[in-house]
């Protein structure tokens, strides 16, 4: 999805920030679910947040971006950072 909807020429920008939240979520995730297990004092507890959590990201990709109209803007946005009209 990230290679899909990537402005062309910004690859490594848009990537690296990707990069970036992919260690910020690496952080927060295991905090988040040992506080869960901790409050619940069962280890399996954590798994249903993780399961609804991938469901609704899952749910908003295959419902809420449109590939197509996400392209365009992409490389309409591209075409602007570089001075080109269109």
């Amino acid at each position: 999805m990230m290679a899909e909807l990537s402005p062309p020429g910004f690859d490594n920008m848009f990537f690296g920030l990707f990069g970036l939240s992919n260690r910020a979520s690496s952080m927060v995730g295991p905090s988040v679910i040992q506080a869960i297990i901790d409050k619940t004092g069962n280890n399996w507890q954590g798994f249903p947040f993780l399961v609804a959590l991938c469901m609704s990201a899952s749910l908003v990709i295959w419902f809420g971006v449109d590939v197509t109209k996400g392209r365009r803007d992409a490389v309409r946005w591209a075409n602007a950072q570089r001075g080109h009209p269109r």
